[in-house]
């Protein structure tokens, strides 16, 4: 009675704290109780990698490590809501160039060592077109004629000089008015269509002009490059964009993307690809103009970026966030939204898990539901958010049946458990490869889904139900393996759930709510569901006899 008392002072201990700060987050701070569905932003975060063990040193001291990247702008139908930076041992400077209107990033460390990361993290906010500056008449300064031609030449491996005196050697001057002339013919002679014409005929890496074009400008297969080459000495002014793509993904990385942007009457119109015309470019996010590299660095070693997206569809929660609240309050500054995006994607399926093993508990200890290992349902859940009930269902008992019959032959060989174990371990992956391979064959692509079964958890269980059959019977055996498939599938609706992973990925303090029911379930010791109707007949005897 007393062990009972304190763990019910205990588990409402954990649920006022856990109450607490989530009342407060949500009434003080307008965390949104639930997913906005309707609306749609992004997070976009560029991460430094920065290996300074190998940078260069001077005779006296370290050769100052100085990093410069390109930071994005806003666009026609994109708007930078907010950003951040976290760059704890680097100096910091942002620099607006004014011939491209990019702006620049530039980080300085003297005494840079090790490993070291830096981060830039933005909120862009999807937008009316009638919002951007393209529809009020604010226009970035164009990057064209000779200042696009010296960019174009000075960043290729090789001094600027030699780069020059190389182009004025062999200018492929025939090459281009044969250029000019089929594009001519082929279009109506406005700007727009020649532009369209000297594209299109960029697109064709086989046109021998093409190819001399790029060898005298050492450009590597870049149609964007090449096209606003050629748009100059047509005296059309043109420029290099380059960007991201969002998706719909969860959380992904992605490369820069370039396209081709003219100046008309009309302002500056970007040909798109999918479609062949220009128009509004609507369709990437703007990082910066030109063909300059995002990332340069000098005296860092080793430096990599990579930039990760992930879409969010929660105005309230970018508010709460990124406004005045964000500084005042600690729930949000210490929080897991302020993670690295990479960091946040695992994080957002841990703590899915404490969820599945609270329905596991309820379900054994209260329910009575027979499984195969404790944790098992959960585990073989978060596989089926990867591959779906569909292919998962039948996946996972194909496995579990022919493993069976490999750890039946295996018993004739008598071998230890161990190697037992690190055989069946080797046939569940084996089984999980031809699978794949048949499914494939089949127009199946389970890609890397299959690999997300819990292979070693798989191997277990499979032992389990061997065991199980051989000591209590087929009937006991089947019960388990349905009680953990339906407790899967359980879990599984949990997880995939959005309003779910809101709550647990945004408020998890709800975890110790979670420990909480947890400890009390712990001290459950009554009768579970399935008993009574296991004992039904015996409390009608029991009754019948007392009368």
């Amino acid at each position: 009675m007393n062990r009972n008392f304190h763990a019910l002072i205990l588990a409402l201990f954990l649920a006022a704290i856990s109450l607490s700060i989530f009342f407060h987050k949500v009434f003080a701070t307008d965390v949104p109780l639930l997913p906005n569905q309707a609306y749609k932003n992004w997070y976009v975060e560029a991460k430094l990698s920065v290996n300074s063990e190998g940078r260069i040193l001077d005779s006296e001291n370290a050769l100052p490590s100085e990093i410069k990247l390109q930071l994005p702008q806003s666009s026609p139908g994109y708007e930078i809501i907010n950003e951040d930076f976290i760059n704890d041992n680097y100096s910091r400077q942002i620099q607006d160039i004014e011939d491209t209107s990019n702006r620049v990033a530039i980080f300085s460390n003297k005494n840079a060592k090790g490993s070291e990361a830096i981060f830039y993290r933005a909120i862009i906010d999807k937008t009316d077109l009638a919002k951007n500056d393209f529809e009020s008449g604010k226009q970035p300064v164009s990057t064209t004629g000779d200042k696009l031609v010296e960019q174009q030449l000075s960043n290729f491996g090789q001094e600027n000089a030699a780069v020059e005196d190389n182009l004025k050697e062999n200018f492929p001057t025939a090459e281009i008015e044969s250029i000019f002339k089929e594009a001519k013919i082929n279009s109506n002679n406005s700007t727009l269509d020649l532009s369209k014409q000297i594209y299109q005929l960029a697109l064709n890496p086989d046109d021998i002009r093409i190819r001399s074009i790029k060898r005298t400008l050492e450009i590597d297969d870049s149609t964007p490059e090449i096209a606003a080459f050629l748009l100059k000495q047509a005296k059309i002014p043109a420029r290099v964009g380059n960007g991201i793509l969002f998706n719909s993904e969860e959380v992904y990385s992605t490369d820069f993307i370039q396209w081709l942007e003219v100046e008309t009457d009309r302002g500056w119109l970007a040909y798109d690809t999918i479609d062949g015309n220009f128009g509004i470019q609507d369709r990437y996010l703007t990082w910066w103009y030109g063909t300059d590299s995002g990332l340069s660095a000098k005296g860092s070693g080793d430096v990599k970026l990579e930039v990760v997206v992930r879409p969010n569809t929660d105005k309230g929660l970018n508010q709460a966030l990124w406004e005045k609240q964000k500084a005042e309050n600690p729930f949000l500054e210490y929080s897991l939204l302020n993670l690295p995006l990479a960091t946040q994607r695992v994080f957002r399926v841990l703590v899915l898990v404490p969820i599945g093993a609270l329905i596991i508990s309820v379900l054994h200890q209260m329910v009575g539901l027979q499984t195969f290992g404790t944790f098992t349902p959960i585990l073989i859940a978060l596989a089926f958010r990867e591959t779906g009930l569909i292919v998962g269902i039948p996946l996972f008992i194909l496995v579990v049946i022919i493993g069976l019959l490999i750890r039946a032959y295996l018993d004739t060989l008598q071998l230890l458990i161990v190697p037992r174990l690190a055989a069946i371990l080797t046939a569940t992956v084996l089984i999980l490869g031809v699978l794949a391979i048949i499914l494939q064959r089949f127009g199946v692509n389970l890609g890397l889904s299959i690999a997300l079964f819990p292979i070693v958890i798989l191997s277990m269980l499979i032992e389990r139900a061997a065991l199980s059959w051989e000591e209590s019977g087929a009937k006991e055996t089947i019960i388990a393996a349905l009680g953990t498939v339906f407790i899967s599938v359980i879990g599984y609706l949990c997880v995939i759930n959005p309003y779910v992973q809101h709550l647990a990925f945004t408020f998890p303090e709800l975890l110790l709510l979670v420990l909480g029911i947890n400890i009390l379930v712990g001290r459950y010791n009554g009768y579970k569901l399935t008993e009574y109707f296991r004992f039904k007949s015996m409390l009608n005897l029991l009754s019948l006899s007392l009368k």
